[in-house]
């Protein structure tokens, strides 16, 4: 298994944070590994949505909403052929700005597997160095 994470503050109201993070549709605008994103499900955004994406290394991803307490806590599992991701993320107030913290659980799957051990530290520098950063230039433009 990867562990990864990262923090970062942004400019803006748990609440707006909270609502950009759980529409995953937003993701290719600070996730670069993210594309062409369709919301499968019908309605608003909220617990038990399910999303499917393009995964760069990992091709299409059918991710699921299994944690929505606004403005709080939110968490995706997000499953595709070669690997298996559970990703939580906390928004906390700091004054008019907003703490996001995220932790990632990562499960290579199939052959990929034992490709795991190698690929843990670029996964994790690609993620901690980048998501944190792009996520606080999307919402603060």
């Amino acid at each position: 298994m990867i562990r990864t994470g990262w923090q970062v503050t942004v400019d803006r109201t748990p609440e707006e944070v909270f609502d950009f993070v759980a529409d995953l549709r937003n993701g290719p605008e600070w996730n670069t590994d993210s594309s062409n994103v369709v919301l499968t499900t019908d309605g608003r955004v909220g617990l038990g949505s399910v999303f499917e994406e393009e995964r760069e290394g990992f091709g299409r991803t059918v991710t699921t909403l299994d944690l929505f307490e606004r403005p709080a806590q939110l968490g995706f599992d997000a499953r595709a052929p070669r690997i298996r991701a559970r990703v939580r993320y906390a928004f906390e107030p700091e004054g008019p700005a907003t703490r996001v913290t995220c932790a990632a659980e990562l499960r290579l799957r199939g052959l990929t597997r034992v490709l795991e051990p190698m690929l843990a530290l670029s996964a994790r520098r690609g993620v901690e160095s980048s998501r944190g950063a792009a996520l606080k230039t999307a919402l603060e433009r």
